[in-house]
């Protein structure tokens, strides 16, 4: 559990400290055609989820997860908490609240997949 907290922190440190690549990943995301920078998120995206479901299933195998979890939907819900925090910011143009609300967004995660002892 605490590789999967270290890498929201890093994440949403990440965003944070670079406020302009959610706005130009937004912005190629909503064109209709396909464009190079979709198809590199598309695959980094892809890798990322893989790279979640492996630290997922290391966290089941220490009983920190429960072992009845799908590993993808972890890794798709992970991402999804990241990204609701990127959109709720960018909505409201205060790009650094996003390190103030990242620990109860991982806290809730937490309580979503973590085993109960």
């Amino acid at each position: 559990m605490q590789s999967l907290e270290a890498m929201f922190a890093a994440d949403v440190n990440f965003v944070a400290n670079h406020p302009n690549i959610p706005r130009l990943l937004l912005n190629a995301l909503g064109r209709t055609t396909k464009s190079p920078l979709k198809l590199m998120m598309a695959t980094f995206i892809q890798r990322y989820e893989q790279r979640l479901s492996s630290v997922i299933a290391e966290a089941q195998q220490c009983g920190e997860i429960r072992a009845t979890l799908d590993r993808e939907t972890a890794a798709h819900l992970f991402i999804a908490t990241i990204q609701h925090l990127v959109f709720r910011a960018l909505i409201r143009d205060e790009l650094d609240e996003i390190r103030e609300a990242a620990p109860a967004a991982f806290a809730s995660y937490r309580a979503c997949v973590e085993t109960t002892r």
